[in-house]
Formats: structure tokens, C-alpha cells, sequence
């Protein structure tokens, strides 16, 4: 019976959930609670991944080979850390830990030369070039640089200090927006500007006119205005482009990496069956059902695809 990977990407909020076999083939995909003990604790984030392990049921369960984790690089986590998390649910599977960014480029679903940008609490993005090199840049916190002066900053500030998750600030945002707040609308338009700012500091090693550029993070997909603003600027500067929406990108970059450490290296063939079944993902809409059950899992409660 062939053996199964899992890769866990973390946001701090909640946790993205790949499952695939040695092949490639993407099997299961979900989401669950946070599993960042340093977060929520020793208890809730096992108590978080019990659930997510549960749910993709005792047969695939019974076949996992190798679990990696991965975590935004501010609260890396590292193997030690994870073992009594893990105790007791994976143990006679391999663990490990990759940072985000890592498993995010590793995870878009390209063979092209692919450029993963992340609109998290801080903007990244790194691009992958066909030969394998890769370059990265980094922005410092993206909702806090710009425009404080404004009363509608103290509602998104209040949000915040009540420890509201950074999709729920972008929706704040964009309610603030649609009612006509210009502090608002030019927030979310700083935010763009920084985050396809990063995306042109890279520009100029792109081999190719149409690299794919994936989306990620809860402040870039989470906030329409945002998304809209960044794919309307890079149209302009990239048009040949391939822009996609990438939630589950640093899972499946998990899920490979820990495929990695079975295998010295992934064969072609593995990645061609890696790219068409993450096609077949998006396809079928597990993207879009990971992104709307986001306020779901945040209340620590696992759902499945």
C-alpha cells in the first residue's frame, strides 16, 4: 500500500492541510485550527491537529509516512518544539519543519518560473527562476506603515488589539471602503502599492514574460479591494503574466517537502502528477472552500474537503 504525506502550514490563526502519495497525487486537502503551541498553547494545538488527523480518516491516517510543518518565519517553530504536539497522533511518521516562505514557492503549482507573494502581517515574495535559483524580498509590517491619522484607524486598531485574525481586518477594510471611507481605500491601495513593489524589485530577473505569480496571505486575499488593486498594477507591468490565487500553497510546499525527505530528489514525473493534481484542486473549488470556512477554523473546529 503506497504511503501518504501530510504537510501542515501554520498561519497562527489556523493551519492549511495537504495530503498526498509518493506519485504526487493530491488526496486530501483541509483546514484546521492553529497547531503554533507557542500561539495557543501545548494542549489546544495538539488538541487542533487531533482533530485535523481525525478527520482524514483512519485509512489515510494508517498510511503516513512523513509530516512537515511549516510556520510564517516570525514564529518559527523548530523540530524539537513540535514533537510533544505531535506525540501520541504521527509517531512512527517522519517530522519536520520548513519556514513559510519556503514551502510557499515550493507549493504554486508551476513548472514555469513562478513568483509566490505573500500579504501577511509583513509582505514577501520570492521567485523561483526554471533553473532553480531563488530571490527573495521582504517589506516590514503592511497594515501599521501607512495613515493613522484618521478615526477609522481606531476601529481597525480595536480589532486588532482584540486580537481579531488579519482576514477579518481586511474585511473591516473593505466594509470601510465600500461605504466610502477615503482613509480606507487609500490604505488598502498603500498596501498593494508595497506589496507589487516587491513583485518589481524582482522583475528584472525574470527570464520570461510570463511567469505565474500566486497569491497568498490574509491580508492579500482577504481583502477584495487589495487583490484587485495588486492583479489591476501587475496586468499593467506584467501582462503576460499568470496571476492565481494560492491559499494552500505553503501546505502543498509541505507536503512536498516532506515527500523530499523519503527521496534524494523529485523525479519529473512526480512533479508533473504534482502540478496536474493541484490543478485539479483549484478545479474542483477546494481553494475557494479553504478560503470561506477561514473564520471557521479560527474557532479551532477542523473542516474537510
Amino acid at each position: 500500500m503506497d504511503r501518504l504525506f501530510l504537510g501542515i502550514a501554520d498561519t497562527n490563526n489556523c493551519a492549511f492541510m495537504v495530503v498526498g502519495d509518493s506519485s504526487g497525487e493530491i488526496v486530501f486537502a483541509g483546514i484546521g485550527g492553529s497547531v503554533n503551541h507557542r500561539c495557543w498553547g501545548i494542549n489546544q494545538a495538539k488538541l487542533n491537529l487531533h482533530s485535523m488527523i481525525e478527520a482524514v480518516g483512519a485509512e489515510i491516517r494508517s498510511r503516513i509516512a512523513g509530516v512537515c510543518f511549516t510556520y510564517i518565519k516570525e514564529h518559527q517553530i523548530t523540530q524539537e518544539e513540535v514533537l510533544p504536539v505531535v506525540s501520541g497522533l504521527v509517531e512512527e511518521a517522519a517530522v519536520h519543519v520548513e519556514d513559510l516562505a519556503t514551502t510557499g514557492a515550493l507549493g504554486l503549482h508551476s513548472p514555469k518560473e513562478r513568483l509566490f507573494l505573500m500579504g501577511d502581517r509583513l509582505g514577501l515574495a520570492i521567485l523561483l527562476s526554471e533553473g532553480g535559483q531563488r530571490h527573495e524580498v521582504r517589506q516590514g509590517e503592511l497594515l501599521w506603515n501607512s495613515r493613522r491619522d484618521h478615526e477609522d484607524f481606531s476601529h481597525i486598531q480595536e480589532l486588532h488589539e482584540n486580537e481579531q485574525c488579519l482576514s477579518d481586518l481586511a474585511q473591516a477594510l473593505d466594509c470601510l471602503a465600500s461605504q466610502g471611507s477615503p482613509w480606507a481605500l487609500g490604505v488598502a491601495y498603500d498596501i498593494a502599492c508595497d506589496l507589487v513593489r516587491l513583485v518589481v524589485r524582482l522583475g528584472n530577473r525574470f527570464s520570461r514574460p510570463d511567469p505565474v505569480i500566486g497569491f497568498c496571505g490574509p491580508l492579500l486575499l482577504g481583502s477584495e479591494t487589495i487583490r484587485q488593486r495588486v492583479q489591476y498594477l501587475l496586468s499593467l507591468l506584467f501582462p503576460q503574466a499568470e496571476v492565481i490565487s494560492a491559499p494552500l500553497a505553503p501546505a502543498k510546499g509541505a507536503y512536498l517537502s516532506s515527500l523530499l525527505t523519503r527521496k534524494t530528489e523529485l523525479r519529473p514525473e512526480v512533479l508533473t502528477t504534482f502540478y496536474n493534481s493541484a490543478r485539479n484542486v483549484t478545479q474542483r473549488g477546494w481553494l475557494d472552500f479553504v478560503i470561506n470556512i477561514s473564520k471557521s477554523a479560527e474557532r479551532n473546529c477542523c473542516q474537510v474537503v
